[in-house]
């Protein structure tokens, strides 16, 4: 969908520098913020790549708060730009099939990444992926397609393409990974419950090519979690589940945190359920009307439980 920005450290400008790479015949471009101690140190750091939302691009995602972060926690965060707002995730979206005829996505963040390994003091035991909405399932598409390039992933207000069950797509990650959900129970854009992906708007809108999503559709949240946690091998019997305290009772949102895990592996499947949330990540701001996104859960703050989740996380 569109901007989203969050609580922490949210910046009036774009951060970090703007570059580019050379990606086939196209000039790719993407943004990088190097905190000044890591520039100044020769340890190897861990690397956070931010996909940002369908409709919005690069410069939006580097003000919601990542790089602050980044230079509180010394590590190098990454803002790859997709060719018109738009990531080849999977899906069948009728208004941008010819474009993505023709553009690999998950080669060009890739080829960004092993770059970015060359060029800079990365661990690549520790390069975590974190996306929101279009940006979500490009996450889930990368962690697929290429599991062992990443310590952890982290998958915002989306969920998984049911491409994925019906054949066009296959669901086969190569080895375990940790992977987090963040998602809205009345989210307009990405249903919980799974469907046709098709915004709560006017008719008119709706059946206007801006938001003609044609075949698109998603399975329910809760399932595409059961597959990582399936793959993962852990008891999806057992999670442990703890509603968190409630910090805004005027929000009409709570939070619901799942937990799946195994003794003795670092590897886990987490999932905020935030209950009563929209298309918003939690601890940001209400960057569109409620009626079109939905609420802004207040009680935790989405950057800073994404960070927690990837830090404790490594390649295996």
């Amino acid at each position: 969908m569109l901007l989203i920005s969050t609580g922490l450290g949210q910046s009036a400008a774009p951060t970090g520098i703007e570059s580019r790479i050379e990606h086939g015949k196209v000039r790719r471009s993407f943004r990088i913020h190097v905190p000044s101690a890591v520039a100044e140190s020769d340890r190897k750091v861990p690397l956070v790549i931010c996909l940002h939302g369908g409709g919005s691009d690069a410069a939006a995602i580097s003000k919601s708060g990542w790089t602050p972060l980044a230079d509180r926690e010394s590590f190098i965060a990454v803002y790859p730009e997709g060719l018109n707002g738009r990531w080849n995730d999977g899906r069948t979206v009728q208004k941008y099939i010819q474009q993505d005829a023709v553009t690999d996505d998950v080669d060009f963040i890739i080829q960004l990444l092993e770059q970015l390994i060359v060029d800079y003091p990365v661990d690549p035991s520790r390069v975590y992926l974190l996306g929101l909405s279009n940006g979500g399932f490009m996450t889930q598409r990368l962690a697929n397609e290429h599991t062992g390039k990443f310590g952890a992933v982290a998958v915002q207000i989306a969920s998984l393409p049911t491409a994925y069950l019906t054949g066009a797509l296959k669901f086969s990650p190569q080895s375990p990974l940790s992977v987090l959900f963040m998602c809205g129970t009345e989210d307009l854009f990405m249903p919980y419950e799974g469907g046709k992906l098709t915004p709560n708007f006017t008719p008119k809108l709706v059946s206007s090519k801006t938001f003609d999503f044609g075949q698109d559709s998603a399975i329910p949240v809760v399932d595409a979690v059961d597959l990582w946690v399936k793959h993962n091998r852990l008891d999806s019997s057992a999670p442990h589940i703890t509603k968190l305290p409630d910090k805004d009772p005027h929000d009409d949102c709570h939070v619901i945190h799942h937990h799946w895990k195994s003794e003795g592996s670092s590897t886990s499947v987490e999932l905020y359920e935030i209950v009563g949330g929209g298309h918003t990540i939690p601890g940001g701001a209400q960057y569109l009307p409620e009626r079109i996104i939905g609420r802004v859960c207040h009680d935790i703050n989405g950057i800073e439980a994404t960070w927690k989740f990837f830090e404790t996380k490594k390649r295996e």
